[in-house]
């Protein structure tokens, strides 16, 4: 059925569109936790098996070492590379308990809002760590070279300003959204 101005604001139109925003913000809310845990398993393999001369080529190293690289030198760069990954799920995961409460039918929730904002603060965040963690990445695996130079090389892709665009609109979505409850706590009032 089209949605009209007549039949938008209709008891059965209204229940078909909760019913639509619980649907789709429950499927949201797996995908977040399924990609949160895809991304730290993938992770945590890469470090694990990807040979020394790919991880060093990846970090921007032009001269690898021949002999593979130690584990407590993978762990260390483990660590380093999870700093701007665990601070994307942290916001992956405010991000499904944000769908958990818009399935729940606390579409605008003071909850729902502070966990929209905390995932726009944690794409940002994470957006920003990247090109910092990147860095320090290259350090750590050029000191494993026993003779020559070492590298600190900086570098930051396209994907880096889309995330910042992409966690500011969220955030001030977020915004919007607070000023929306707060007006219509306020209407509530003179009920």
């Amino acid at each position: 059925m089209t949605q009209t101005a007549e039949t938008f604001g209709t008891t059965a139109a209204h229940d078909r569109r909760g019913d639509r925003i619980r649907r789709l913000s429950r499927l949201m809310s797996a995908g977040c936790l399924a990609t949160s845990a895809l991304l730290a398993a993938a992770m945590a393999i890469y470090w694990a098996v990807t040979p020394t001369h790919t991880l060093f080529s990846q970090a921007g190293i032009p001269h690898a070492p021949v002999t593979e690289i130690d584990p407590s030198t993978r762990a260390l760069a483990f660590a380093i590379a999870m700093i701007p990954l665990g601070t994307l799920i942290w916001g992956l995961l405010s991000g499904r308990r944000c769908f958990d409460a818009f399935a729940a039918g606390r579409i605008f929730s003071r909850d729902s809002i502070r966990q929209l904002r905390a995932f726009a603060i944690a794409v940002a965040a994470s957006a920003l760590l990247k090109p910092l963690a990147a860095a320090a990445l290259s350090v750590v695996l050029s000191l494993q070279q026993p003779a020559g130079p070492k590298t600190l090389a900086l570098s930051m892709g396209s994907d880096t300003p889309l995330a910042l665009i992409f966690a500011g609109t969220v955030a001030v979505i977020a915004w919007v959204m607070t000023e929306a409850l707060e007006i219509a706590d306020e209407n509530n009032q003179f009920v």
